[in-house]
C-alpha cells in the first residue's frame, strides 16, 4: 500500500543519532500493506512522523495510530515486536517474546 517514516529526535527535538557504518540512521521505515481491494482507503494522511526515540524496537503510539486509521477493524503485525510494546489487536513477533 505504502510506507511510513518515523523520523526520531531526542527530548530537546533534535535529530537522534543512530547507528549506522556510512550514516547515522535517525529514521526508520514502516512498510503498510493492505490485502485487497486498495482503493476503498478514503484518507489521505501524511507519511511522515516526528517523534522522539523511545527504548530499543519501541515505536511511537503515533504510528499505531496512523496504521489503525487506514486500515480500520483490520488484522495488524509487528515484527521485531517486544515486551514494551505489545499492543491490543496485534500480533507481535520478535525474538524476545
Amino acid at each position: 500500500m505504502d510506507d511510513i517514516t518515523w523520523v526520531k529526535t531526542t527530548v530537546n527535538r533534535r535529530l537522534a543519532k543512530g547507528h549506522g557504518f556510512y550514516l547515522q540512521h535517525a529514521k526508520e521505515t514502516c512498510l503498510v500493506g493492505k490485502k485487497g481491494d486498495v482503493r476503498d482507503a478514503d484518507l489521505v494522511l501524511s507519511d511522515v512522523i516526528i517523534a522522539p526515540r523511545r527504548s530499543q524496537s519501541e515505536k511511537p503510539p503515533e504510528l499505531y495510530e496512523l496504521i489503525e486509521r487506514l486500515v480500520p477493524d483490520g488484522k495488524y503485525l509487528e515484527i521485531f515486536a517486544r515486551r514494551h510494546n505489545l499492543r491490543n489487536h496485534w500480533v507481535s513477533i520478535g525474538l524476545e517474546l
